[in-house]
Protein backbone atom coordinates (compact mmCIF):
# COMPACT_ATOMS: atom_id res chain seq x y z
CA UNK A 1 0.00 0.00 0.00
CA UNK A 2 1.00 3.77 -0.63
CA UNK A 3 -0.12 7.11 0.25
CA UNK A 4 -2.69 7.05 -3.15
CA UNK A 5 -3.73 3.46 -2.19
CA UNK A 6 -4.41 4.41 1.72
CA UNK A 7 -6.76 7.93 0.76
CA UNK A 8 -8.71 5.50 -1.94
CA UNK A 9 -9.22 2.63 0.83
CA UNK A 10 -10.42 5.16 3.64
CA UNK A 11 -12.64 7.48 2.28
CA UNK A 12 -15.95 7.18 1.72
CA UNK A 13 -19.04 8.50 0.84
CA UNK A 14 -19.57 12.24 -0.78
CA UNK A 15 -15.70 13.32 -0.96
CA UNK A 16 -14.41 16.62 -0.48
CA UNK A 17 -10.46 16.89 -1.97
CA UNK A 18 -9.11 20.35 -0.28
CA UNK A 19 -6.53 21.49 -2.35
CA UNK A 20 -7.56 18.89 -5.09
CA UNK A 21 -5.45 20.87 -8.03
CA UNK A 22 -1.88 19.48 -6.88
CA UNK A 23 -1.11 16.29 -8.34
CA UNK A 24 -2.93 12.98 -9.55
CA UNK A 25 -4.67 12.18 -6.72
CA UNK A 26 -7.93 13.95 -7.37
CA UNK A 27 -8.04 11.73 -10.37
CA UNK A 28 -7.87 8.42 -8.81
CA UNK A 29 -10.21 9.50 -6.14
CA UNK A 30 -12.73 10.36 -9.21
CA UNK A 31 -11.91 6.98 -11.29
CA UNK A 32 -13.02 5.76 -7.59
CA UNK A 33 -15.78 7.46 -6.51
CA UNK A 34 -17.26 9.02 -9.61
CA UNK A 35 -18.22 12.93 -10.55
CA UNK A 36 -20.95 12.83 -8.85
CA UNK A 37 -19.91 12.16 -5.12
CA UNK A 38 -16.76 14.14 -5.50
CA UNK A 39 -16.26 17.90 -5.03
CA UNK A 40 -12.92 19.96 -4.89
CA UNK A 41 -12.16 23.21 -3.27
CA UNK A 42 -8.69 24.79 -4.42
CA UNK A 43 -7.19 28.38 -4.78
CA UNK A 44 -6.25 27.97 -7.84
CA UNK A 45 -9.08 25.64 -10.75
CA UNK A 46 -7.86 24.74 -13.97
CA UNK A 47 -10.86 25.83 -16.32
CA UNK A 48 -11.79 22.15 -17.39
CA UNK A 49 -12.97 21.65 -13.80
CA UNK A 50 -16.34 22.57 -13.55
CA UNK A 51 -19.63 21.33 -11.17
CA UNK A 52 -18.32 20.01 -8.00
CA UNK A 53 -15.86 22.75 -7.91
CA UNK A 54 -15.47 25.79 -5.91
CA UNK A 55 -12.28 28.30 -5.73
CA UNK A 56 -11.86 28.82 -2.31
CA UNK A 57 -9.69 29.29 0.86
CA UNK A 58 -9.35 25.80 2.74
CA UNK A 59 -9.57 28.30 5.83
CA UNK A 60 -13.17 29.28 4.73
CA UNK A 61 -14.87 27.02 3.29
CA UNK A 62 -18.06 28.23 1.14
CA UNK A 63 -20.27 25.04 2.30
CA UNK A 64 -23.35 24.19 4.65
CA UNK A 65 -22.45 22.29 7.99
CA UNK A 66 -22.46 18.72 7.71
CA UNK A 67 -22.39 18.75 3.77
CA UNK A 68 -19.83 15.86 3.49
CA UNK A 69 -19.07 12.43 4.48
CA UNK A 70 -15.24 12.67 4.03
CA UNK A 71 -12.62 15.56 3.13
CA UNK A 72 -9.09 14.40 2.24
CA UNK A 73 -6.50 17.06 2.39
CA UNK A 74 -3.36 15.04 0.66
CA UNK A 75 -0.86 17.10 1.05
CA UNK A 76 -1.89 20.73 2.12
CA UNK A 77 -1.96 21.68 5.50
CA UNK A 78 1.74 21.96 5.39
CA UNK A 79 1.20 25.01 2.80
CA UNK A 80 -1.50 26.98 5.01
CA UNK A 81 -0.57 29.51 7.28
CA UNK A 82 -3.38 28.62 9.90
CA UNK A 83 -3.88 25.03 9.45
CA UNK A 84 -6.31 25.04 12.54
CA UNK A 85 -8.64 27.04 10.87
CA UNK A 86 -8.48 24.61 7.88
CA UNK A 87 -9.25 21.71 10.98
CA UNK A 88 -12.32 23.52 12.53
CA UNK A 89 -13.66 24.33 8.98
CA UNK A 90 -13.48 20.55 8.11
CA UNK A 91 -15.68 19.50 11.41
CA UNK A 92 -18.20 22.02 10.74
CA UNK A 93 -18.73 21.08 7.17
CA UNK A 94 -18.15 16.98 8.13
CA UNK A 95 -21.01 14.84 8.76
CA UNK A 96 -21.69 13.69 12.32
CA UNK A 97 -19.07 10.35 12.56
CA UNK A 98 -17.22 11.63 9.22
CA UNK A 99 -13.73 11.43 8.51
CA UNK A 100 -11.04 13.84 7.71
CA UNK A 101 -8.47 12.15 5.93
CA UNK A 102 -4.55 14.02 5.98
CA UNK A 103 -1.41 13.54 4.19
CA UNK A 104 1.73 15.74 5.28
CA UNK A 105 5.34 15.65 5.78
CA UNK A 106 6.85 14.69 9.07
CA UNK A 107 8.74 17.34 10.05
CA UNK A 108 10.92 14.82 12.30
CA UNK A 109 11.58 12.55 9.44
CA UNK A 110 15.01 11.64 9.08
CA UNK A 111 15.20 13.20 5.66
CA UNK A 112 14.36 16.46 6.89
CA UNK A 113 16.30 16.32 10.03
CA UNK A 114 19.38 15.62 6.99
CA UNK A 115 18.34 17.85 4.31
CA UNK A 116 16.19 20.16 5.85
CA UNK A 117 13.57 19.30 2.80
CA UNK A 118 10.19 20.04 3.75
CA UNK A 119 11.57 23.64 5.33
CA UNK A 120 10.23 25.09 1.83
CA UNK A 121 9.61 28.58 0.90
CA UNK A 122 5.13 27.71 0.27
CA UNK A 123 5.42 25.27 3.69
CA UNK A 124 4.40 27.34 6.51
CA UNK A 125 3.28 24.91 9.19
CA UNK A 126 5.24 21.37 9.54
CA UNK A 127 4.17 19.21 12.47
CA UNK A 128 5.53 16.20 14.17
CA UNK A 129 3.12 13.35 14.82
CA UNK A 130 2.33 14.26 18.18
CA UNK A 131 1.50 18.24 17.10
CA UNK A 132 -0.89 16.66 14.43
CA UNK A 133 -2.57 14.38 16.70
CA UNK A 134 -2.67 17.56 19.41
CA UNK A 135 -4.25 19.70 16.61
CA UNK A 136 -6.65 17.47 15.48
CA UNK A 137 -8.08 16.61 19.44
CA UNK A 138 -8.52 19.98 20.09
CA UNK A 139 -10.50 20.41 17.13
CA UNK A 140 -13.04 17.80 18.31
CA UNK A 141 -11.40 14.48 16.15
CA UNK A 142 -10.13 10.85 17.29
CA UNK A 143 -7.47 10.02 15.12
CA UNK A 144 -8.12 6.24 14.10
CA UNK A 145 -5.21 5.50 12.11
CA UNK A 146 -2.26 6.79 11.86
CA UNK A 147 0.96 4.97 9.14
CA UNK A 148 3.96 6.79 7.27
CA UNK A 149 4.51 5.94 3.74
CA UNK A 150 7.61 7.38 1.48
CA UNK A 151 7.86 9.92 -0.71
CA UNK A 152 7.35 9.42 -4.30
CA UNK A 153 7.82 11.34 -7.48
CA UNK A 154 4.09 12.02 -7.32
CA UNK A 155 3.12 12.73 -3.49
CA UNK A 156 6.04 15.89 -3.72
CA UNK A 157 6.45 16.38 -7.41
CA UNK A 158 8.46 19.96 -5.70
CA UNK A 159 11.06 18.11 -3.95
CA UNK A 160 14.64 19.00 -4.93
CA UNK A 161 15.72 15.70 -4.26
CA UNK A 162 14.20 13.44 -6.65
CA UNK A 163 16.59 11.40 -7.69
CA UNK A 164 16.75 10.16 -4.15
CA UNK A 165 13.08 8.47 -3.97
CA UNK A 166 14.68 4.82 -4.66
CA UNK A 167 17.23 4.98 -1.75
CA UNK A 168 14.23 6.98 0.46
CA UNK A 169 12.04 4.09 -0.37
CA UNK A 170 14.63 1.56 0.64
CA UNK A 171 15.57 3.41 3.80
CA UNK A 172 11.83 4.09 5.06
CA UNK A 173 11.81 -0.14 5.53
CA UNK A 174 14.43 0.31 8.31
CA UNK A 175 13.53 3.66 9.98
CA UNK A 176 11.44 4.05 13.03
CA UNK A 177 7.51 5.39 12.61
CA UNK A 178 8.88 8.34 14.25
CA UNK A 179 11.76 9.00 11.58
CA UNK A 180 9.92 8.06 8.70
CA UNK A 181 8.67 10.72 5.90
CA UNK A 182 4.94 10.99 4.97
CA UNK A 183 2.05 10.79 8.18
CA UNK A 184 -1.21 9.63 7.07
CA UNK A 185 -3.83 10.39 9.24
CA UNK A 186 -7.57 9.22 9.23
CA UNK A 187 -9.59 11.38 11.84
CA UNK A 188 -12.96 10.69 12.92
CA UNK A 189 -15.22 13.88 13.74
CA UNK A 190 -16.66 13.56 17.47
Amino acid sequence: MDRVEFVLTNARGKILDVGFNACSLHEKILKRFGKSKVFGIDIVIEKHYRGNYVKADAQAMPFKNEAFDCIVAGELIEHLEKPELFVQEAKRVLKEGGTLIITTPNKNSLINRLFHSYEAPLHYSLFSKEELFQMLKKSGFKVVKFVCFPYTEESSSGSRHKKLFFLRKLLHRFLPQCLQENMCVVAVKQ
